[in-house]
């Protein structure tokens, strides 16, 4: 049997027809149904579909399981997460010219630069759950990452769990990591910054100089 997963709930619907078009728990618009995937792939059947697009895993629907799996999702998401936290457009654009801009410019011109720098390449996906979206200079010597979670709504995770697991990681990539030589040399506090798939805030994860001197 084949299951397709409700991006809203997260429950998994049992494929038995060609027309499931609504998530049985939520009553939600499911957005991988066969219906609208056939219109971009016309070419391909609903066996097709069902073999790209749906799980074979028998999901039970009791209150206690389906609590389980959001957390099995949970985990799948941090693996993504810590992916992304990952200082993307540096290794991009290269930690040598980012430093350059610091040494060729006056320090707050040279924040504003570096953000130009990665927002030339902005919007862009970094895998298929996340989009780094811009990057901006703040006051205050801030430097901030703006991402989107685009297949995640804040109602199906643990926030809290979900910060708890990646400040650390975070922390310490910023204060490790050479290419942020820069930022931490001028004691620029670093902000990440995500939001869901509906532009709804989730959290933002600040390193500032005290965590990485």
């Amino acid at each position: 049997m084949h299951y397709l997963k409700c991006n809203y709930c997260g429950h998994f619907n049992e494929v038995k027809t060609e027309y499931l078009v609504f998530c049985a728990n939520c009553d939600k618009k499911l957005e991988n149904n066969y219906s609208d995937w056939t219109k971009r792939n016309p070419e391909k059947s609903f066996e097709d579909f069902k073999e790209l697009n749906c799980t074979t895993e028998k999901v039970e629907l009791s209150n206690e399981l389906t609590k389980s799996k959001q957390k099995k999702e949970l985990k799948y998401w941090i693996g993504f997460a810590i992916a992304f936290a990952i200082f993307y457009a540096i290794g991009q654009i290269g930690g040598d010219k980012i430093a350059g801009l610091f040494r060729k410019s006056s320090f707050d011109k040279a924040l504003m630069e570096t953000a130009s720098e990665i927002n030339k390449s902005c919007p862009i996906m970094i895998d298929n759950a996340t989009r780094l979206d811009n990057s901006i200079a703040l006051e205050n010597n801030e430097f901030q990452y703006n991402y989107t979670l685009v297949n995640m709504v804040k109602d199906s995770i643990d926030i809290n769990e979900l910060i708890n697991y990646l400040e650390p990681l975070i922390t310490n990539f910023v204060k490790t990591n050479p290419d942020l030589q820069a930022m931490r040399d001028n004691k620029v506090t670093v902000n990440y910054y995500y939001k869901d798939k509906t532009g709804v805030f989730l959290f933002t994860i600040s390193v500032k100089p005290e965590e990485y001197e």
